[in-house]
């Protein structure tokens, strides 16, 4: 989780190179399929926070989680469930399927 007062390039405009992203499986016993942007008008200043939704299958079972995404508002306030990697705008520090079946085919070819 992150938040803009207390780490400006949480904000927006988001500087994702500045701010590591999670994933969210890692904080969870059960799969998640959401991340969250919340953006609200708080002591005088627009404060966003982004993170891991807490909804997890036990809860709510993964087809349910993907039909909540989107953004809700009040007022001047939103909240936006995304369901699919980094789509909170962080950077991912994760290596990709692809990236690791590259590398087993290029290590093969070696041998």
């Amino acid at each position: 989780v992150c938040r803009s007062d207390e780490l400006p390039d949480c904000g927006d405009p988001f500087n994702p190179g500045r701010v590591p992203s999670s994933e969210c499986d890692n904080f969870f016993t059960q799969q998640t399929f959401t991340c969250f942007k919340a953006t609200q008008y708080a002591a005088g200043q627009y404060v966003t926070v982004r993170g891991c939704a807490p909804f997890t299958t036990d809860v709510f079972p993964g087809n349910m989680q993907k039909g909540m995404v989107g953004s809700y508002w009040k007022g001047t306030n939103v909240m936006s469930l995304c369901d699919f990697a980094n789509c909170n705008s962080a950077v991912s520090n994760k290596v990709t399927w692809m990236g690791v079946l590259a590398l087993t085919l290029a290590v093969f070819r070696l041998y």
